[in-house]
Formats: C-alpha cells, structure tokens, sequence
C-alpha cells in the first residue's frame, strides 16, 4: 500500500494541483470524490490503485527543460503533431469542464474564444506549414526538380513565417478575466486547480510557439535554401 492510498483526494491536490490531470486521464469525476481517498475512488472506477499512485507521483510542478534543436525536422514536427493532439484532447477539455463545474460563465466564455483561435492556428500548422517543411526534407533526399518548382511557387518559409506569427500575448484576455490566474486557498480546490492549469497552459503555449518560430522554421528555412541550390545547378546543366 502507497504513502497516498489514504489520503482523501482533495490533499493530495493540494500537494501538487497539476495532479487533476491524472484524474481526468483516468476518466475520474475527481470533483466528486474529494474526500474520498486515493484507495477508494481507485475501487469505484476499477483501477489498480498502484498503478493511479504511481502516475500521481511522476506528475511534476515544473515542466522539464529540453534541447528541441537537436530533434531532426520530421522528429520535430512529429512531436509537435502530438502537443497539438494533447491541447484539443486533454488540457484543453479538461479546463473547459472544470469552469463548466464551476458555473464560472465569464471565465468560460473568453476561454472558449481562446479555443477557437487556437484551433484555427493549429489548422495552418497542420494542413500548410507542417506539410511543406516535410516536403522540403522529401525533395532533398529524393530531389524532382518540376516538384520543386511546383512547390517553392505555392509557399515559401519567409511567407509562412509571417503568417504564422500571432499576438505574443493571446492568453491576455484569459489573464484579465481571472486576475492573472490568482486564487487563495479558501477558493474550492476545483478553481485552484482551473488556475493552476490556465497558468501552466500559458508557459506550455509560448514553449510551443517559440520551437516553431526560433527552431522549425530556421531548420525549414535551411531545407528550402538547400533545395533551392540543388534546382540551381540542375538548371545550369539543362
């Protein structure tokens, strides 16, 4: 039996309020049971209670540092897919029904304009930008010179680039509608926990943006460059 067995979910929350992810991984109504322990709500919903303290316990406060710039461009953009797959599965979702629990209308309407936005800005990722670098990294191993002209005539990273930029404060609506995410410890653990990932969120977000600006467009930029001298010489030849 595990050091969090007994203790009722709230505390365990308040430990660690990054922790509500779990529970929503698990499909774990958590705001139902807060005083219920760790033990007994893993009972309710058929759970291995190892296995739920376990992934309590590796869920960390601070988000590890990573060195993005060594990832290959196919790697990168594979990982970045998968973020986008995580905002509109889970955290995204999982603040959305917590302000919902809530009745927390005003909070839950800017939220929901957010959303969109941010739905439209991963649309152009996946359906032009991503699909364009990968194909610069295509051509340059397997090099077609009609293929390329087609498709340095359709997009450009410079064009792309500027596209892409976006508000460099677009949470800022969020900031002012909940007081820069600031709750006290007398505000029920439910908010607490809207707060905590509303803030992680935002530091998530321009983690994101910045790969993508500093990092997948230089190394797109240095595909496009090499592709665009490989055409070069072949049209010499020709």
């Amino acid at each position: 039996m595990g050091k969090l067995a007994r203790i009722p979910i709230q505390y365990i929350l308040k430990e660690n309020l990054s922790r509500a992810t779990v529970f929503e991984f698990f499909s774990i109504d958590y705001p139902q049971f807060l005083d219920n322990t760790l033990e007994q709500v893993a009972d309710m919903y058929g759970i291995n209670p190892a296995v739920l303290e376990d992934a309590l316990i590796q869920v960390q406060k601070k988000i590890p540092d990573f060195d993005y710039d060594f990832l290959e461009l196919p790697v990168l953009i594979a990982y970045l897919k998968h973020t986008h797959h995580e905002y509109t599965k889970a955290k995204i979702p999982h603040i959305r029904r917590n302000l919902e629990r809530l009745n927390e209308t005003a909070i839950l309407h800017v939220f929901q304009r957010f959303s969109r936005d941010m739905q439209k800005h991963m649309m152009l990722e996946e359906k032009i930008i991503f699909p364009f670098a990968l194909t610069l990294v295509e051509l340059n191993e397997e090099f077609d010179l009609q293929e390329a002209r087609a498709l340095l005539q359709q997009h450009s990273t410079e064009v792309l680039s500027a596209s892409h930029t976006i508000d460099d404060d677009e949470m800022r609506d969020l900031r002012v509608a909940t007081n820069n995410y600031t709750f006290s410890d007398d505000d029920p653990i439910v908010y607490q926990v809207v707060m905590t990932d509303l803030a992680r969120l935002e530091e998530d977000i321009y983690r994101h943006a910045h790969i993508e600006d500093q990092i997948l467009f230089r190394k797109a930029r240095r595909e496009e460059i090499l592709l665009k001298e490989r055409m070069l010489r072949e049209e010499r030849k020709n």
